[in-house]
């Protein structure tokens, strides 16, 4: 066999096994949720995490406009709860408000979701 003849062999290999790859990955190892749903651990949901973060006062007061969505999240390592990484808009109501994506920390105190660590 000629050299050129190996390697398009080896190439439609390696293509066939990517292929195979893709296609059972997610029978073979399915992913869950977030790393928080397969530890077990309680986490917010979209509006809990909104109201805890509304709720939160910072230095310049509370962030009664902020708007939040929420990404994975994963049990705390500094605290108590779950650390979320989350897209926040400090004061929606402003015209030139930006989105920051930030991880915020989430417990639940009082049967309420609180921010633990901002």
């Amino acid at each position: 066999m000629k050299g050129s003849a190996i390697g398009i062999i080896a190439a439609g290999c390696l293509a066939v096994g990517f292929g195979t790859g893709f296609v059972l990955r997610p029978v073979i190892a399915p992913v869950s949720a977030s790393p928080a749903v397969a530890a077990g651990v309680e986490q917010p949901t979209e509006d809990e995490a909104t109201a805890a973060v509304r709720r939160h006062r910072l230095f310049t007061g509370p962030l009664t406009n902020a708007t939040l969505k929420l990404g994975d999240c994963s049990p705390g390592g500094v605290g108590p709860g779950v650390t979320c990484m989350t897209q926040i808009v400090m004061d929606s109501t402003k015209p030139n408000a930006t989105s920051q994506n930030r991880p915020i920390g989430f417990a639940r105190v009082n049967g309420q979701w609180e921010v633990a660590v901002w």
